[in-house]
């Protein structure tokens, strides 16, 4: 008797279970967020010197001052 339950519970944690795994499809993709601001340099020139200026077009406001490039 002791030899049954002892080959069932071997049997039990040795056997191997099989894992399905699969690949996510682009339809199931939707629900991502983005989550960082998307900021990019404007340049522009004042009396004859270039400048720049960081704009975020997430917000729609500028980061920065016009800074001497």
């Amino acid at each position: 008797m002791k030899q049954t339950i002892l080959l069932l519970c071997m049997l039990t944690f040795l056997c191997p279970t099989p894992i399905v795994a699969s690949e996510i499809s682009s339809m199931e993709t939707t629900n991502i967020i983005v989550r960082a601001d998307i900021k990019e340099w404007k340049y522009k020139f004042i009396n004859g010197k270039l400048y720049k200026r960081l704009w975020n077009s997430t917000q729609r406001r500028w980061e920065t001052d016009w800074i001497p490039v």
